[in-house]
């Protein structure tokens, strides 16, 4: 296997964990570069990339009861502008996966790798996740924030992300095991030693 996604949750330490991967293996790390690639396809910024993965997390018809206060419907770059309609980022994200997938020896973090090259057999799959009380920790010495705020940031990022995947892929669950390789707990496991599981995969 030459390519690798991951999928992580906030505090699992998924950007370590990536970063560690690509000096082991010595792989490209692909995020702000899928970024880069979306918006100059698309002819905008990438702040405009930005604001429109989160209208899809406004849209009424998928946010649950108990999280729609934690979304605000506001005007962004792509609704003044109609620079980019959820068909065209929807293709283009999945083009610029397959380029990369097609070059090989990169980690793709994030956006829906895991779904998009589901099919691929050159590619592991690696969701890694933590206890929530473990992931509130972690933020509040990263962010020297309270066990409060923490824990808002984690609710908000899941639900970002659980509706990401929901609208750009059928409804799947983000964190359905059948979408992975492997998934490891980051609470019970160490970063360099998931790393190792994770590079010992690759090879295997």
């Amino acid at each position: 296997m030459n390519v690798i996604t991951i999928s992580r949750e906030l505090g699992s330490e998924g950007d370590q964990i990536a970063n560690m991967l690509a000096e082991e293996l010595g792989y490209g790390r692909v995020d702000k570069k899928v970024l880069n690639h979306i918006a100059k396809e698309a002819g905008v910024d990438i702040k405009a990339v930005l604001d429109k993965e989160k209208t899809f997390t406004r849209k009424p018809r998928l946010i649950s009861d108990q999280m729609t206060s934690l979304y605000q419907r506001a005007p962004t770059a792509f609704e003044d502008q109609a620079a980019l309609d959820d068909k065209t980022y929807t293709r283009i994200v999945h083009q610029t996966m397959a380029r990369f997938a097609e070059e090989g020896n990169v980690i793709i973090v994030g956006r829906g790798g895991q779904m998009i090259l589901h099919d691929r057999a050159t590619v592991l799959h690696v969701h890694l996740y933590a206890p929530p009380e473990v992931r509130a920790q972690r933020l509040m010495k990263r962010a020297s924030i309270s066990e409060l705020e923490a824990r808002r940031h984690i609710e908000r990022s899941d639900e970002h992300k659980r509706q990401y995947i929901r609208y750009m892929h059928k409804n799947a669950n983000w964190k359905d095991p059948k979408y992975y390789h492997l998934m490891i707990n980051t609470g019970a496991i160490l970063p360099p030693v998931a790393t190792q599981i994770i590079a010992r995969a690759v090879h295997g």
